[in-house]
Parts: C-alpha cells; structure tokens; sequence
C-alpha cells in the first residue's frame, strides 16, 4: 500500500475550496456550542450540589451515574438515525429537545420545587439527547470546513467547549443565588435555543443556505463536492464526498462499505457501522487509540485531582489548582492547534502526544508535593487537547460520509465510556496498590499506545493536509 493511500493525503494537485474558519457562519457557530456548554455545565453543577445536598455524596454519585445512563445507551442507535436522516436536523433538533426539557424543568420547579426526582428525571433527558447531538456535531463539523481547516476547526469547536465547561461553574454558582434552580435552568434553556438557531444558520461549503431535505432521506448537501472537487473522497461507496479516502476497493485497497437498505432495522444499521470500523484498518487503529488515550486519562483526570490533593494534605483548594492546571494546559493545546495545526505532521503529533501521555502519568506517580503535580497535570491538558483534536480529525476524515454518524457515535461511546470505567479503576487500584501504583498502571496504558501509534504506519504517517 502507497504511503499515499495509507494515509490520505489531499492530492497536491488539487485546491480545495470551500469556507474557512471565518466564512459560512463557522465562528458563530463554534461561539454558540460553547455558550450551550456553558449554561450545561452550570446546569450539571447546580444539579451535583443539590442532589448531593439532599442525599449525601454516594447515593448522589450513583444518582447522576445513573442519570447519565441513557447517553451510553444510545449513542450507537443515535448515530445511525443521524447517518439516515442528516446531522444538521438530528443536532437541531437535539438542541431544541433539550431547550425544551428545561423549560419543563424550570416550569417544573417552580410549580413543585426543586425535587430530586424532577432534576434526575431532567438531567436522563438532556442525556438522552444529548447522546444524538454528540455523533450529529461529529459528523456534521466534516462537512462544514474543507480538509485543509478541519484540524483547526475542531480545535476552535473544542476550544470553545472547554471554555464554556470551565466557566459554567462559576455562573452556575452564582445563577444559584440569584434565582435557584428555575433560573439556571432557563438560562440553559436559552443557550440551548442559540445552538440550535446556529446550527440551522451555519453554511456548508459552497452553499449558501442549509439545504431543505426531506425528513429520512440522507443529508448529503452538507458535504458533498463534485466529484472532480473532492480531494481525498470519502463518500457512501457510488459518490466522491470530500473529507476523506475513497471507499472503492480499487482506490483504498479495500473492501467498500455497502449501505445497509433504507427500510433496514435500527440493529442492521447499527452493525454496518461497527462492520464499516472493523474493515478499514485506519479506523480500527484511530479508535484502539482513542480507547487506550482516554481510558489512561479519564481516572487521573477525574477522580485523580481529589486524590491527588489528599495524598499531599491540600484538600479541595488543592484539587481545585490541579483543575485548573489540566485547564490552563488544555486551552494552550487548543490555541496551538488553532495557530499550527497537525496536518501534514498529523502522525508526528500522535506519536509524541502519546509519549507526553505516558510521561506526564509516570511525573505524577512520584510528585512529591501539590507545586510538584501542577507542571504533570497541566502536561496532561496540553497532551490531551493535541492529541484528542487530531484523533477526531482522523475519525471524521476517514470514516465513509455513508456511515460517518455511526463511526463517531462509536468514537463518543468510548470517550464517554471511559470516564466511569476510569474512575472505577483507578478507585480500586488506589485501594489495592495505593496511589503510585495507580498512576504507573495507568502510564502503562498510555504506553501501549504509544506503541501502536508508532509500531502502525497508517498512524505513524497519518497526514491531514
């Protein structure tokens, strides 16, 4: 197999066209997901304090976990609706059945109070369809930016989904005050409402307006290019889809992918993504290396601040600075991606990526005071932002336009994923071995994948210019 073919590159020859970051509404648009995760996150954390408050800190942590339960449960069959119906209508749509769960809730609580059922029973439908927005966003961003502003569009994207989660605390706070749980509620309901009219205004390339579809028939004027356009063309087997390889057996070197019938079942749709990740070695490859990366990050991350502050005797203000230090180094991480992004050098950055993964944990195992964990834990961020921006690139470039919501709903189940399983580990293994252990088993995962990303070419020289 060509270097060319097992990376896809853009041919040198062709100039893609199409908006960039400033043109077809993409800026207002990435403004807007962030402004929508900052009202969630005010949301999640009003909705931690007061679930804790009236239950005490385990049954809450088992309250939200199970309230978190219906995004897991879905994602797979949210991706496959949104391959059948369109990305922009399945977000849309996502946003504004969530604006309109919190106005139940706002209306709800005011009317009642603020009940633990009625915020449980809130926070499993923004779940719910939270879990359809994540593969539509996805898939939809493959096809709003051409290939060469893909990396630096997701990061702008990310970037703006972090600043709006880290502030979301704070306002959430202080909404709390004002007005309790019927205002934090109705100003989510807000954001949500933006997102959507944001998502419906935004312009996919060369058009000047979303198209009309009808409901059920494959969205594909958001990323279709003729076909002498479409460098790279990743579309659903008969059409050239710019973004990614062609799936045709002469082109790719592999078996195309063959759409599963309209009138098939949610299950065989379901399965034709999972047989699409499983025939392209590429996918295969990206999406052992995002379960690995995020499964070594997710208990440091999460649960690690907390017992990281108590090894070292600072308690929550000491959490709360290595917080804060992941933060910081993930916001440098998005900045950097947005000024240099990681194309032709794509590959360069998983490898090196991966190896500050693993160095950062095993930093962390031995810090031996809090000053000493804050330069690891910002590491982490930095890392996490780089690596994380071109991963996702690498899933929406290569994954087929027929298929790709499916590919990403599977991406999203992993990430997702990780984040329970993660904090279940890393709270056995402390018990177990204590906390330098822990932290060296979990750099041995990140190991690992350091290992595959260097040991398969097909991400070693991953290009995504």
């Amino acid at each position: 197999m060509s270097r060319s073919m097992a990376t896809g590159p853009a041919p040198a020859t062709t100039k893609t066209k199409g908006p960039g970051l400033t043109d077809g509404g993409y800026l207002g648009f990435a403004l807007a997901m962030g402004l929508s995760a900052l009202g969630d996150a005010a949301w999640y954390v009003t909705l931690a304090w007061s679930v804790t408050a009236d239950t005490g800190p385990a049954r809450a942590g088992a309250v939200l976990a199970l309230a978190s339960l219906p995004r897991l449960v879905t994602l797979l069959g949210a991706g496959a609706v949104v391959d059948s119906i369109g990305p922009r209508k399945v977000m849309a749509g996502a946003d504004l059945a969530r604006c309109a769960v919190m106005l139940l809730a706002a209306a709800g609580a005011l009317a009642l109070g603020p009940g633990i059922p009625l915020l449980v029973a809130a926070a499993a439908g923004l779940a719910l369809f939270g879990a359809f927005f994540i593969p539509a966003s996805g898939s939809l961003r493959a096809g709003l930016l051409p290939p060469s502003q893909l990396v630096r569009g997701n990061a702008l994207y990310l970037g703006a989904l972090r600043g709006g989660q880290a502030a979301g605390g704070p306002l959430g706070g202080v909404l709390m005050a004002l007005g309790g749980i019927p205002l934090v509620a109705a100003v989510n309901a807000v954001t949500f409402a933006v997102s959507a009219a944001a998502v419906l205004r935004v312009r996919a390339r060369g058009k000047k307006a979303p198209p009309d579809t009808a409901v059920g028939e494959p969205e594909t004027a958001d990323t279709a290019q003729p076909a002498d356009t479409a460098p790279g063309a990743n579309g659903p087997l008969a059409t050239q889809v710019e973004g990614g390889p062609s799936t045709a057996p002469e082109a790719s070197g592999r078996a195309a992918v063959r759409p599963t019938e309209p009138q098939a079942s949610l299950v065989a749709r379901i399965g034709e993504g999972l047989r699409a990740v499983a025939a392209e070695p590429r996918l295969r490859a990206v999406i052992t290396v995002i379960g690995l990366t995020e499964f070594a990050g997710a208990g440091p991350i999460n649960i690690g601040v907390a017992l990281m502050a108590n090894r070292n005797g600072s308690a929550a203000a000491g959490a709360g600075l290595l917080l804060t230090a992941f933060t910081v180094g993930a916001a440098a991480g998005f900045l950097l991606s947005l000024v240099w992004p990681a194309r032709h050098r794509a590959g360069r950055v998983l490898v090196l990526g991966t190896i500050g993964q693993t160095a950062c944990l095993a930093a962390l195992a031995w810090a031996p005071s809090m000053v000493a964990a804050l330069a690891p834990y910002a590491g982490l961020g930095l890392v996490s932002a780089l690596v994380g921006t071109v991963l996702v690139s690498c899933v929406q470039r290569w994954a087929p336009e027929a298929v790709r919501g499916r590919v990403v709903s599977i991406q999203a189940l992993l990430i997702f994923g990780a984040a329970p399983l993660g904090n279940l580990v890393i709270g056995v293994l402390v018990e177990w071995a204590g906390m330098t252990w822990a932290l060296l088993l979990h750099a041995l995962v990140a190991l690992t994948a350091v290992v595959m990303v260097t040991l398969t070419p097909l991400l070693r020289e991953a290009r995504l210019d």
